[in-house]
């Protein structure tokens, strides 16, 4: 009988341990943009680019190219991060942002939006 405690003990012990190290699949998943907003016209050449945090993600790709991802002629940033949040200073130009969620499992779907920052 007691042997059946102790393992009982063990299974739940691990079972609740092993959570921890389990990635659940991001596949289908999306974080929502918070800002900079889609379609921005701003001078300032400091911005924040914020997003939701995902409950599955332990970090985010962050990459920024000009003019666009459909004709590139820069990546600016790719960069993995593990706060919701990154401060750049870029220069002037046509911009498009995008963000994933990505934990050592798997990487989900990117989010994106585009801005321009005006030479003053």
């Amino acid at each position: 009988m007691r042997s059946t405690f102790l393992v009982v003990v063990l299974f739940i012990s691990c079972f609740f341990s092993c959570s921890e190290f389990v990635d659940y699949p991001l596949e289908k998943k999306t974080v929502d943009l918070i800002g900079p907003v889609d379609s921005l016209s701003t001078i300032d050449t400091t911005l924040t680019f914020l997003w939701e945090p995902h409950e599955d993600a332990t970090s985010y790709r962050l990459q920024i190219a000009t003019p666009d991802f459909e004709s590139i002629q820069r990546i600016a940033i790719d960069t993995v991060v593990s706060k919701d949040y990154v401060e750049l200073n870029l220069q002037p130009g046509q911009y498009h942002w995008r963000v994933r969620p990505e934990n050592r499992g798997s990487v989900g779907i990117y989010s994106s939006r585009q801005f321009k920052i005006l030479a003053q």
